[in-house]
């Protein structure tokens, strides 16, 4: 399986001789989406080191407007990762004719000039990177909300169940009977 230096490596071998034709084709939007991937990315990014901070803090209000803003970031990475695909399947039917429904990035480097592969692998590469800190900090938020959650379930659990499971005894030094409620910080009547 070639890789996309691979790739651009045979293209550089070829002759760049275009056809007057192929100038029809999206390439530069390609691009476009690229780079409007990475800029979204990149401020999702923000948005997860914000929600860190409002996690620490545990700021609900912050927490519940970040959540909303990941939400519009998320449709609209999911929206050029839609976009990116249909162009991609556009350019490999028009100069192939293939119609594929799945095209991968290094699949348009024979349609490209060298510099337009390289300057492909370069937007791919800084998107790659940008998605692997993204999972990596999601993780993070993830982790420290669960480990939040147990410890908040853990003091809650103290201060309303049983404090201790060792038998009570009264004044006199007798122990009390099972159906005495042993000693609570909160009452459950309540």
């Amino acid at each position: 399986m070639k890789t996309l230096h691979n790739h651009i490596e045979d293209s550089a071998h070829q002759t760049d001789t275009r056809a007057a034709g192929d100038q029809h084709l999206p390439l530069p939007l390609i691009f476009d989406i690229l780079k409007r991937q990475i800029t979204i990315s990149t401020n999702f990014l923000t948005l997860l080191e914000a929600e860190k901070n409002a996690l620490v803090n545990m700021d609900m209000s912050s927490l519940i407007s970040l959540t909303r803003l990941k939400e519009r970031e998320l449709a609209k990475m999911a929206q050029l990762d839609h976009s990116l695909q249909e162009v991609a399947v556009q350019v490999v039917a028009t100069v192939s004719g293939r119609n594929n429904k799945v095209i991968k990035l290094v699949e348009l480097v024979p349609f490209m000039s060298r510099e337009q592969a390289l300057t492909m692998k370069g937007l791919r590469d800084q998107l790659a990177g940008l998605r692997e800190k993204i999972t990596d900090n999601n993780l993070i938020n993830k982790r420290f909300t669960s480990d939040t959650l147990g410890y908040i379930n853990d003091a809650i659990s103290l201060i309303c169940n049983e404090i201790t499971s060792e038998p009570t005894y009264n004044i006199p030094g007798r122990q009390l009977s099972g159906n005495s409620p042993a000693p609570a910080l909160l009452s459950r009547e309540v």
